[in-house]
């Protein structure tokens, strides 16, 4: 669901999905991978899991989070 089509579900594209998780984020600043997938489960349907790890991607690939392995989590990058 990377390349949009006239079929395509706005509510489940990557755009809308990756703005939700900084929402998420901006209040928590730093949460856990299954948290922000069951709060986006139960926001947009468990559809949201097949764009989820696509979202994740485009988010760290334009610096906005970052992943740390030791704890599970994912933070938020606030650039000044």
């Amino acid at each position: 669901m990377i390349r949009p089509s006239k079929y395509t579900n706005l509510n489940l594209s990557i755009v809308k999905i990756s703005a939700e998780i900084i929402k998420y984020l901006s209040k928590n600043q730093i949460a856990k991978y299954d948290e922000i997938l069951e709060w986006l489960s139960k926001k947009s349907g468990d559809e949201v899991k097949h764009v989820y790890i696509s979202s994740l991607n485009f988010l760290y690939l334009i610096g906005k989070i970052e992943y740390h392995t030791d704890s599970d989590s994912i933070e938020l990058l606030i650039k000044n």
